[in-house]
């Protein structure tokens, strides 16, 4: 009783969380997809299976938040740490593929993942043009960057009929600039704007972490909302 007491308290805060008003920072309004309104209702019954996707999705953006923010800043400050963080960072594509596996099976998982990887690389080469102030390689990078955005948002979407892609695509650039921004401020050492900056960003990242679970959610309703899987 207490175990399902404690889900269902876990399950309002994940529900009510899309909104993002106790998070903090400067969440706006158009960072929020149509997503956002089908996942807070109240008259939702969410399973455990639905709840750990979530937490799951939500865990490993967080985390892709706040490594790359960290190797941006290794690398702009040439910081002994840079090579450990970067490592860091370079494992999120395979937590993210993982979690995909039972889902998708392993073949699409290493696929995500190889996207997911060229993505982070492709980062790091961006913050790398950034310190050097080479405006060719910056251009090279950002270019290679948002094509691969389009890859991984085309991935994405063929994975469930309940992503746009579209709208997915949308996600990764708002992702994107967002970043980008951060960077460039990092960079100047402007570190107030970084810090509303990142802000953003784990508030974007929440919602891109959501829009994704809830789309495997609706392609396999089988696998979350049996009756004996239900808080």
């Amino acid at each position: 009783m207490q175990k399902m007491v404690t889900l269902a308290i876990i399950a309002l805060s994940v529900l009510a969380a899309p909104t993002l008003g106790s998070i903090g920072g400067n969440f706006t309004t158009e960072l929020e997809p149509e997503i956002i309104g089908q996942i807070n209702q109240t008259d939702v019954t969410i399973t455990p299976a639905e709840l750990s996707l979530w937490m799951q999705e939500r865990t490993l953006w967080q985390e892709h938040a706040f490594w790359t923010r960290m190797a941006i800043i290794s690398m702009l400050l040439d910081s002994d740490s840079q090579n450990p963080v970067i490592n860091r960072l370079m494992r999120n594509q395979q937590d993210m593929a993982e979690t995909i596996a039972p889902y998708y099976g392993n073949e699409t998982a290493r696929a995500y993942g190889d996207l997911i990887k060229n993505h982070l690389l492709l980062t790091i080469q961006l913050a790398a043009a950034v310190k050097d102030q080479n405006q060719t390689a910056l251009q090279n990078a950002s270019n290679k960057w948002y094509q691969s955005a389009d890859e991984i948002a085309k991935f994405e979407t063929n994975l469930s009929a309940n992503l746009t892609q579209g709208d997915r695509k949308a996600l990764w650039y708002q992702n994107l600039n967002l970043t980008k921004n951060e960077t460039m401020q990092l960079f100047n050492k402007d570190y107030n704007s970084s810090i509303d900056t990142f802000d953003r960003i784990e508030e974007q990242a929440n919602i891109m972490a959501d829009s994704f679970a809830n789309a495997i959610i609706l392609r396999f309703p089988e696998r979350f909302r049996h009756q004996s899987n239900r808080i």
